[in-house]
């Protein structure tokens, strides 16, 4: 549970640096505070680890760690340096001797959120304004992504409706986890407004967050919409979506629980693309429709951070090793779990890997249009796979080299095309040189949980 409380508070925001520093008092939560999420898991980014005492010495040994942190042309997190008494206690963790625990006992101090004091939030009444947003967002967008300082020239979201007033779209990241948005209509402080629910599980931290719809603009030619923390309010964390014409521009801002002033989180912008899928599961739903469908009239649980911690944001939380998704979300008191949200399914696909294959990391590509032909060759255009196909794409999970299956969640039903593709460039795209397999269509029912096996990933291209 140490990155549960490092994710809620972290380390003191500016207090003086103790005369002994420790992994375990100082060093651990800094990590899992701002690296945890990529550096961790089966398959971590850039290939290390910063997940135990060990592994985060080995790197500050080298010196790559510390010059990754104090590079203001390449930091790392990328989106930004750390604050400087985070980046000053690893210099003096490796001049005192890579303490682990120490003899030192932490400082008995209030949580630095220990003041904070929830804000009123007036949610919208989409009785009379802000409903419209449901039917807008529904759709499959292609676009750009910047995410904590990454910049992704392709990305996508699969938005359908699941239910008369409820709208989902997810990204399966595979090995490292998932990230969801659903939007739904809800009774909240009295009034009938939408909700957002945002989160997902990274490297085995489950993470779920209701905001609440607060603002609607219309400027100049754009329809503007916020959802705030529906406790700690935009202080805490928001979401603001801008429609204009067939294009859409979504950001978040976090600061991490309270710790900080918000920060620029995430960007999309993207184009709607049409989408059979879309349009069949708003009629399969009979969406939209202005009713609720979760109530909370009176009012969400109140979050579980334990007694040392104040609570300051609508986020349920945990970590725990060997638990499965649905375990994590009732660990965490999630008050609208996985399993209780209508309409989505499951399916679960295993891949038989041969020696060309093995060890390879597997990118897994739902589509609406085929990306192969009966034989298991890419439809390319000048020796790469069309874009418009590419556009095609719905949900995208890569797996590590060390898996060879692999259970996709919160899906859509509908009927796909499936494409395993063996990453021999790892590039994380499909192009010349990959291995794949013979066009497959799969069929997902409402509520389902199917399997299907890929026994002939042997197609070079």
């Amino acid at each position: 549970m140490a990155a549960l409380v490092a994710l809620i508070n972290g380390p003191a925001p500016a207090a003086p640096i103790a005369e002994e520093v420790s992994f375990t008092h100082d060093i651990r939560p800094v990590i899992e505070n701002y690296c945890a999420t990529c550096h961790a898991g089966v398959e971590p980014e850039g290939g290390f680890a910063l997940d135990s005492y060990k592994a985060v010495r080995a790197q500050v040994e080298t010196g790559a760690l510390l010059e990754r942190i104090n590079d203001p042309k390449d930091p790392m997190p990328p989106a930004g340096l750390l604050p400087i008494q985070h980046r000053r206690l690893f210099k003096k963790w490796a001049d005192g001797g890579y303490v682990n625990t120490g003899t030192r006992k932490p400082a008995r101090r209030a949580a630095p959120t220990a003041a904070f004091k929830p804000p009123a939030i007036v949610p919208v009444d989409v009785s009379k304004e802000g409903f419209r947003f449901l039917a807008k967002m529904q759709g499959h967008w292609v676009g750009a992504l910047w995410l904590m300082g990454q910049n992704y020239g392709w990305f996508a979201f699969d938005y359908r409706a699941i239910a008369p007033s409820h709208v989902h779209g997810i990204f399966e990241g595979g090995t490292m986890g998932n990230l969801f948005t659903s939007f739904f209509v809800t009774r909240f402080n009295g009034t009938r407004t939408i909700m957002a629910r945002n989160g997902g599980i990274l490297n085995g931290i489950y993470r779920t967050s209701y905001l609440v719809l607060d603002r609607v603009e219309n400027v100049a030619s754009e329809e503007r919409y916020r959802f705030v923390d529906a406790y700690g309010g935009k202080r805490i964390m928001s979401i603001d979506v801008a429609f204009f014409g067939s294009s859409v521009r979504m950001e978040s801002h976090t600061s991490r629980m309270g710790i900080r002033e918000p920060t620029l989180h995430m960007r999309f912008e993207g184009r709607r693309r049409p989408s059979e899928l879309a349009t069949e599961a708003a009629k399969a739903v009979g969406f939209p429709k202005n009713v609720v469908d979760r109530d909370f009239a009176k009012g969400l649980p109140r979050p579980d951070w334990g007694p040392k911690h104040t609570v300051t944001s609508a986020s349920y939380m945990w970590q725990e090793k060997g638990k499965t998704l649905v375990e994590l979300a009732r660990l965490a008191k999630d008050p609208y779990r996985i399993d209780q949200m209508p309409h989505v399914a499951k399916l679960h696909v295993k891949v038989k890997r041969d020696a060309a294959t093995r060890g390879k990391k597997l990118l897994i590509l739902l589509s609406e249009r085929a990306l192969v032909d009966k034989r298991g060759m890419f439809k390319t255009e000048n020796g790469y796979l069309q874009a418009d196909l590419a556009n095609t794409i719905l949900l995208f999970p890569e797996i590590s080299g060390k898996q060879d299956e692999f259970t996709l969640t919160y899906l859509h039903p509908g009927t796909y095309y499936l494409t395993v593709v063996a990453d021999v460039d790892g590039d994380s795209f499909p192009t010349p040189g990959d291995v794949t397999h013979p066009v497959r269509k799969v069929v997902v029912k409402p509520r389902s949980s199917e399997s299907v096996v890929i026994n002939d990933l042997t197609v070079g291209n």
